[in-house]
């Protein structure tokens, strides 16, 4: 069984286990999804937005983690380093330097300075 994106759920018990805090901002996230705290819930975030975006077309599970809803809200389809440029960003301290190690091993996987 497989959620929308085409992860199966042994695949994403397995990146929740790893990501129980946002990879970005690192708050503790909310799961499952509760309506009213959108904001603190976990979700699925894609770091590669060059596509495809279907694990039997190419995504792979490497390129997947959990965020806030406000973190994912927040980046929409942005590249990850035109996002670390945003006022959220930097507000936040958020960087290629402050991100979870799954974050910064996809930005060394793109050939990006870490």
């Amino acid at each position: 069984m497989s959620n929308k994106f085409g992860i199966a759920n042994n695949e994403l018990l397995k990146i929740r286990a790893r990501d129980k805090n946002c990879v970005y901002c690192h708050k503790e996230m909310i799961y499952p999804f509760i309506r009213n705290k959108q904001r603190d819930c976990a979700t699925i975030e894609h770091l590669n937005f060059d596509g495809p975006f279907y694990l039997k077309d190419g995504l792979q599970i490497k390129d997947i983690v959990m965020c806030c809803g406000s973190c994912n809200s927040s980046r929409g389809i942005k590249k990850l380093f035109d996002w670390f440029k945003t006022k959220y960003c930097t507000d936040k301290n958020i960087n290629e330097n402050t991100v979870a190690t799954p974050v910064k091993e996809y930005l060394k996987r793109k050939k990006y300075t870490v």
